[in-house]
């Protein structure tokens, strides 16, 4: 059986502009994506007739995660000045990220961090965090 295995290149990540629901903003130089990682609550419901002395469990509320996305990190560039802005702003925004068959996976999503790094003999990059703030939709890109 042949794979069907590929590379990343060709996604990209984009955000949406907190003042036109049709706008978005593309990430530049993105290297790298870690979509979020879902999650689900488990909880305990055993009680004292539980069958068999086994712990009796069911589903809770579903934490769609945190995505973390690796850039070159261009001082003042777009992106630089566009993150800043946004965890500023305190905002939540759509988030999508496209795959290179034109997957994309787009949920509510703010800022919880963003790590620059320059150091002294490689290339400057940085690290945006993002909180998965409700569902992630699947979809295919138009």
């Amino acid at each position: 059986m042949t794979t069907e295995a590929d590379i990343g290149y060709g996604g990209s990540v984009e955000v949406q502009s907190s003042t036109s629901p049709d706008v978005w903003f593309e990430l530049g130089e993105v290297t790298n994506v870690t979509p979020p990682s879902e999650s689900v609550d488990v909880i305990d419901v055993t009680h004292m007739a539980s069958p068999n002395r086994y712990r009796e469990f069911i589903q809770g509320l579903i934490d769609a995660g945190t995505a973390s996305i690796d850039v070159n990190w261009v001082a003042g560039a777009a992106t630089d000045d566009y993150v800043f802005a946004w965890r500023a702003a305190g905002e939540t925004r759509n988030m999508r990220i496209t795959t290179n068959n034109n997957t994309t996976y787009t949920f509510p999503s703010f800022v919880t961090g963003w790590q620059p790094q320059m150091p002294v003999d490689g290339k400057m990059a940085a690290t945006l965090e993002v909180k998965a703030a409700g569902a992630i939709t699947v979809g295919t890109a138009s």
